[in-house]
């Protein structure tokens, strides 16, 4: 499905459930097709000591583009053991669709009583870092140079936001 640019579009975020399964895998694929940035966090826990599971909560939101009577998902958001993950089909970028996902994402993390959240950023990534940069995420440790399987090299920074008062400190 392709929306009308001359239309408007309306967005809004769903927590991912089974009914959208097949639209969010289909997302996944398209966002794939378009960035290396999910080969990451794969090619990362290959080269590190996998981290132990926790029992904390975990989400995943769904950006829903809706135009009429048709709505498809174009972005994701997640938090599983306090790292987040997000990606926007580049088509709706620039839009302050990661903002509105990112807060959404920290309002739940602050709900659910999480102490902190992380994410590993490529630093080449100047809006994705702006983004972060304006939610107070600090970044932590040096630069991690990383080789991603279709050859590309980049560099990760790892960014972390305290959300409760007592740990703001770094």
């Amino acid at each position: 499905m392709t929306f009308d640019s001359a239309e408007p579009i309306t967005f809004t975020l769903e927590e991912a459930s089974l009914n959208r399964a097949q639209s969010w895998q289909s997302l996944i694929q398209n966002l794939m097709a378009e960035t290396d940035t999910f080969l990451v966090a794969s090619v990362r826990d290959g080269q590190i000591e996998p981290e132990e599971k926790t029992d904390e909560p975990a989400i995943t939101l769904l950006l829903i583009a809706e135009q009429k009577n048709d709505s498809l998902p174009v972005g994701i958001a997640s938090i599983e053991n306090g790292e987040i993950g997000m990606a926007i089909l580049k088509e709706f970028q620039g839009a302050g669709l990661g903002h509105s996902l990112i807060a959404s994402l920290l309002d739940w993390a602050e709900v659910v009583n999480l102490k902190e959240v992380w994410l590993d950023v490529q630093t080449d990534n100047l809006v994705a870092i702006h983004i972060y940069d304006k939610f107070n995420f600090k970044k932590m440790g040096d630069e991690v140079n990383l080789t991603l399987p279709n050859g590309r090299a980049t560099k990760l920074q790892r960014m972390i936001k305290f959300l409760n008062k007592e740990n703001t400190s770094l």
